[in-house]
């Protein structure tokens, strides 16, 4: 049976079996369409349009994952594929940079974002930046999610959709700067996405006891991971199933192997680490996508057009977008934003309960929902008593010491409206820097020094982990954390 697809300027024909559901098909075609739950049918975000066979002539909205495929059907995809998110502009020459001769790749391969630096591996210099979304988005939002799709089959699948990302990606930065070959692609991820890159099995991390198939620095050519424009792709050492070498080379990036302080990457799976006395700890909290824009009614990712920051002018609601573009969802700093202004506008009360209505209207079609403040809560709550407990637990004072805030959230995120909303903890507001991708600038220093991966190596052989999945402590301050 044969379906026609609709991508942008493309339209192509593909082959399907009868019964099977649409977002199955776009999957096996390559397209990238948000299905932050896994197609369960519950987030609304696959939608397509369809028409013929049983559907008529005139075009319907349905849900990918709702809507089984059929003879003489069309489907018109929405143009998610390459996506790209611009993250910054060229960098000056690197410190402790080797020098040696040719180009390389840094790849932060991110549950919702993939980002890149293409780098001069002599001169240190980043000729480009570049993050673009996750094909592996319209396999669910989230790790679970995605080792949930790999045990039922899809495995190659996800492995397949991030090589060829990165492989188009990559050969498109090589064409701009005429680059023929990269010495070396080096790539950091949590666990999970590291496991689906390289295409080993990610069961172990889904049930207890949580136990990877590695963890431990390997290097390989690059045409064992469908990447033949590299001579040599290195992946960065991990700590756990779920503290990942993304925090690792965040930790390089912010130094935290000279300084005792605090860093978390505020993304789906809330990494966090801690520096003390000479000793290292890491811990992560199941925080879930809504900073990323999933889970999140107008929800989207820091692409141009989503809602950054939001605030009120003579009693109004005003916005900004990201490149000033018209507005098309609302990305984790905006959201931040606007829980804020609903708060201090009596929009909703502590509990997060609406005072009236059902929603807040942003603008542009944009607004946030009671269940939108309900995910927030949740992932602000996980976020900050894992702070509160990994410091405890560290011995670091937070009215005292340095604590770091990376992610892509970091680009954007108002700090005050971070502490105002339960996001960041109140006290040493001073001390809170928000830093940005630390776990790319990372990576990008261990691919241009050999001294920064050693160091990155030993941190995360040294790094002691705290399991708070059962932790009482940690139940406590979740529960305490979670009004506003």
């Amino acid at each position: 049976m044969r379906i026609t697809i609709r991508s942008g300027e493309r339209e192509f024909t593909v082959n399907c079996a009868a019964g099977e559901d649409l977002l199955t098909v776009l999957q096996s075609a390559g397209l990238n369409v948000p299905a932050g739950c896994g197609g369960r049918g519950v987030c609304g975000k696959c939608k397509v349009h369809v028409c013929g066979g049983s559907f008529g002539a005139e075009e319907r909205e349905a849900l990918a994952c709702r809507t089984e495929a059929e003879e003489g059907l069309t489907v018109r995809v929405g143009e998610y594929v390459g996506g790209g998110l611009t993250e910054g502009g060229r960098e000056d020459a690197a410190g402790g940079c080797d020098g040696e001769e040719g180009f390389g790749l840094a790849v932060d391969i991110g549950t919702t974002t993939v980002a890149y630096a293409l780098c001069d591996l002599r001169s240190g210099k980043t000729l480009k930046k570049h993050a673009e979304l996750n094909r592996q988005a319209s396999f669910g939002a989230d790790v679970i999610s995605r080792i949930m799709s790999a045990e039922a089959g899809n495995a190659q699948l996800l492995a397949e959709a991030v090589r060829g990302q990165i492989a188009e990606t990559a050969a498109r930065l090589m064409s701009e700067f005429s680059v023929p070959v990269l010495k070396k692609v080096t790539v950091c991820g949590n666990t999970t996405m590291l496991h689906l890159f390289c295409g080993e099995d990610v069961s172990g991390i889904g049930r207890y006891p949580f136990t990877p198939a590695f963890t431990e620095f390997r290097s390989m050519p690059g045409g064992a991971l469908g990447l033949a424009m590299a001579e040599e792709v290195q992946l960065l050492p991990s700590v756990s199933a779920y503290v990942g070498a993304d925090i690792v080379a965040g930790a390089i990036a912010a130094g935290l192997d000279n300084e005792d302080a605090l860093l978390v990457d505020i993304g789906t799976n809330g990494e966090m680490r801690a520096h003390s006395g000479g000793r290292c700890f890491c811990t992560s909290t199941a925080a879930g996508p809504c900073f990323e824009g999933a889970n999140i009614e107008c929800g989207t990712g820091g692409v141009a057009g989503a809602v950054d920051s939001v605030r009120t002018e003579d009693g109004k609601v005003v916005f900004t977008t990201i490149g000033g573009e018209p507005p098309r969802g609302i990305c984790g700093a905006g959201l931040v934003d606007a829980l804020a202004v609903m708060l201090g506008t009596g929009a909703i009360d502590e509990t997060g309960a609406f005072v009236e209505g059902d929603k807040f209207v942003i603008g542009g079609g944009v607004y946030i929902s009671q269940k939108d403040v309900r995910n927030y809560q949740l992932a602000k709550s996980a976020i900050c008593a894992g702070i509160r407990i990994l410091a405890e637990r560290a011995g670091l004072a937070l009215a005292e010491i340095n604590l770091y805030i990376a992610g892509g959230l970091g680009f954007y995120l108002d700090g005050a409206n971070a502490r105002k909303t339960g996001l960041l903890p109140a006290e040493g507001a001073e001390h809170q820097r928000v830093i940005g991708n630390a776990a790319l600038a990372g990576t990008r220093m261990c691919m241009l020094s050999r001294a920064a991966l050693e160091r990155a190596i030993k941190l995360a052989a040294e790094t002691e982990y705290i399991d708070l999945s059962a932790d009482a402590e940690f139940m406590d301050a979740y529960i305490e954390n979670m009004n506003f």
